[in-house]
Order: C-alpha cells, then structure tokens, then sequence
C-alpha cells in the first residue's frame, strides 16, 4: 500500500507499507511545472520486488508536471536502470559531486497518453482491443466462434477464417463506438502475426497493415506469446527480473526476463503442450469443445483415485505430457474392454492434479535455478482457478511475488496484444508493412 503525505509547502513523500511498516519511500518537490526527486530509498530485504517501480508509477500517475528530475551517481547502476525505465536520461554531469564519482542529472519529460489499437484473430477468436499506455482497457470487443466448432469438436481453421472475414469490420466498429473513438485518435496499430493458423492471422493481419498505411501511423507486428506475457500488466505493472510461465494449447514455456526487452528460454514442453492434453482427455471423457474448461468442471467434483505416471522427474525444467496423454487414453480403453466403466470426474481429477503437480515442481526448479522473486503466468490454461491457485500457495510458501491476468485476458484477446505492442511502441521496434503471418515461430522481442 502507497500512502501520500505533504511534508512542506512545496515538499511531499509516498511511503510504501507492507504490515504497516514503511519499507520504502520516495520523496520529490513540486516548483513551478517541474517535480524533482529528491530522495528515494527500500529497505534491504524487500529490494528486487518491485517497490521502486510502484512508488515511480504512482508517482507519475498523481502528478503531472511538464517534466521530472533527479540527481544520481554515475556508479549506482541499478538505480540508473530504473530510471531509464521510466524515460529519464542524462542532461548533465557534475563533475566530482560526490567522492566516488560524478553526478548524472536526468531528465524525463512527460509523455502524452500513447492509444493502440490492435487486432488478434490467431485461431478462432476475433477481437480488436483499445489500450492506453499498455494498461487500460480502454475497450475490447471479442466475437467468438466456440458454438460453431463446438460440433466438429475442434477448430477448423478454413471456417476460422472465413469467420474472421465476415466479422473484423463489425468488431472493429463496435470496439470503437464502445471508446467513442475515431481510427484518427489511434497512434498506432498493432495485430498477431505468429504463432497460429495462417488464414486466421492473414485477416487480422491485413486489416492491421491497410489501417496503418491508410493512416499513416506505425505498424506493430506481435507475438501471440509476448501477448499473453503482457496480459499480466492490464491494469498492473509488471515487475523485472521476472520468470514467466506460459501455459496454453500449443505452449508450455519457462521464460525468465531479466527486463521488459530481454527474453530467456528456461524450459519448454519436449512434445505435448498442457492444453492440449486437457482438449484429449476431454475427447476421452466425451466432453464437448472446448474441452480443457470442462475437464476442469468435473475434476472439482471428483477424486484422486486413478494411479498416474510420474511426469519428467530428470532434475530439468523442461515439460513432458504425451507420456500421461496414451497414459489416459489406455487407461480407458482398457476399462472399456473389461466392461467397466470410467469415473470421468475421477479420471478428470486424478490427470489434472498429476498436471499441475508437475507445473509446480518444475516451475520452482526454474524459480530457483534463476534466482527470481517474481513469477508470472501466462495463456489459456492460466484460467483454470485450480492450477493457478497452486502455483499461488507454492509462490506464498517461497516467498515469491505471484502475478497471473484475470481471467477474462488469459484466453485470447485483443487487450493482451495491446499491452505487448506498447513495450515495442515505447522502443520503436515498428515492422515494415511486408510482414507476412507464420504458423510457428519462438518468441522474441
């Protein structure tokens, strides 16, 4: 918790409290239209948690000078990062101002409001989104195509896209009359354009580039991944270095991010991703399309009761699920060959707490073989309330701070890509209007 006070006339101080201690402070003086940063200080045992960067953000959410200053030495790197972070950079060096080096005063000057509009239509959900700074929800629209796959019991992606044709414009329109905004407000647009199904990403894809071209705004091309990563900063922030553990249909990744821009593969899935496991098991149980949420519905009136195999307990943070996808699958043909029937919420329960064990264990390998203090999670599965609450006892326990999105940006949505297309905004990495879509591709930044 933040509380503000006012010291002096012109003097003020954010104190930040965890158990009713203040653990840290940062304390700044308004003159005139500038607001400098006099002091800014966190108590040795909660340093690396973010703190820092909470105090600056309510800092730069609560005031609004023409600019921001500060005073720092040149040898306290760590405090340089943060500021950069934050747009400061250096105006002036006093030479010898202090007696191990010289002093850097940095300067940030305020930024309007920066408004993305982007567009993800990856599978079979399409969705325009109106972000503002990476963090507000300005408005979002989703048009979903669940019932009409539900009855092929899967997505066909023909049909996907013939459904992101007929629905863009529509969705598009509605998701600026609900911001009551114009394209022309926009500065900047942004879509999916990898990982996913090549005739769903090409709609969005060149809808994104003809808006761009049209009006004469950057064009920001998206990671499908890096868009579910930055869900977790929609109505947040995001504090570094962080592990991010992504958990979706097609990906289960450990990626450890020592900042915004820099990405570190820790583990992947050597075969199958956890989503689709829960979609085969679901086939199994003759639930129906999308399985993954209602195998989750029957495992919460079900028991541990059907013996599981341990899953890649090599000492790596590397995943493994085909070995307990046939485990599944020749468990209940075997049950049907003798005439028995299965226990479906049983059997739903029994393979998601052999999932999830392994998702915990593997993810605080990660947590500790990279020394970080923050986790996140990330992707369609990260809806399901009983392995995120989980990794969240398991983050409690190890005193590891715990961010997941709700659930409404976990599943695909045009927010998420927003959020991501933000970071690349603020760096300017803009794409060229060549860009093509691709089915698969490694996240990077």
């Amino acid at each position: 918790m933040i509380k503000s006070k006012q010291i002096k006339e012109y003097e003020f101080e954010l104190d930040y409290f965890i158990d009713e201690s203040v653990v840290g402070y940062l304390k700044y003086e308004v003159t005139y239209e500038i607001v400098n940063v006099t002091d800014v200080y966190v108590d040795d045992k909660y340093r690396r948690q973010g703190i820092a960067t909470e105090l600056f953000n309510y800092l730069f959410n609560s005031v609004k000078p023409e600019k921001f200053m500060l005073e720092v030495n040149e040898n306290n790197l760590g405090a340089i990062n943060l500021y950069k972070k934050f747009g400061f950079v250096t105006i002036h060096v006093r030479k010898k101002y202090y007696k191990d080096g010289d002093a850097l005063i940095m300067e940030s000057k305020v930024r309007k409001d920066v408004y993305i509009l982007a567009i993800e239509s990856s599978c079979d959900e399409t969705s325009v989104s109106i972000v503002k700074n990476g963090t507000v929800d300005v408005a979002t629209t989703v048009n979903s195509q669940i019932d009409v796959h539900k009855k092929y019991g899967g997505v066909v992606p023909e049909v996907a896209s013939r459904m992101h044709l007929e629905n863009i414009t529509f969705v598009l329109d509605e998701t600026l009359s609900k911001a009551n905004m114009k394209l022309e407000d926009m500065d900047a647009f942004a879509c999916t354009y990898a990982p996913g199904l090549l005739g769903s990403l090409l709609v969005g894809l060149e809808t994104t580039k003809t808006l761009s071209l049209i009006y004469n705004k950057p064009f920001i091309k998206v990671n499908h991944m890096m868009g579910h990563i930055y869900a977790n900063n929609i109505g947040n922030n995001m504090s570094y270095p962080l592990l991010a553990l992504i958990v979706s249909g097609g990906h289960t990744d450990l990626i450890y991010m020592e900042s915004e821009t820099s990405i570190e593969y820790i583990g992947q899935t050597l075969d199958d991703a956890v989503g689709e496991c829960f979609d085969k098991v679901a086939r199994i149980v003759n639930l129906p399309y999308p399985g993954g949420p209602n195998v989750e519905k029957l495992a919460l009136n079900g028991k541990d009761t059907y013996p599981m195999p341990n899953l890649l307990s090599d000492g790596s943070t590397n995943f493994s699920f085909s070995g307990i996808k046939s485990h599944v699958v020749n468990l209940a043909h075997n049950e049907k060959q003798r005439g028995n029937s299965i226990n479906e919420e049983d059997l739903c329960c029994s393979f998601q707490n052999a999932v999830t064990k392994s998702l915990v264990s593997k993810t605080l390998l990660a947590l500790n073989k990279t020394g970080a203090k923050n986790l996140i999670m990330a992707g369609g599965v990260a809806s399901n309330s009983f392995i995120r609450e989980s990794i969240r006892k398991m983050c409690e326990e190890n005193s590891i701070n715990f961010s997941v999105p709700d659930k409404k940006y976990c599943t695909d949505n045009g927010t998420m890509i927003g959020a991501a297309a933000y970071v690349l905004y603020k760096n300017n990495k803009f794409a060229s209007l060549n860009t093509n879509a691709k089915s698969h591709e490694l996240l990077t930044l």
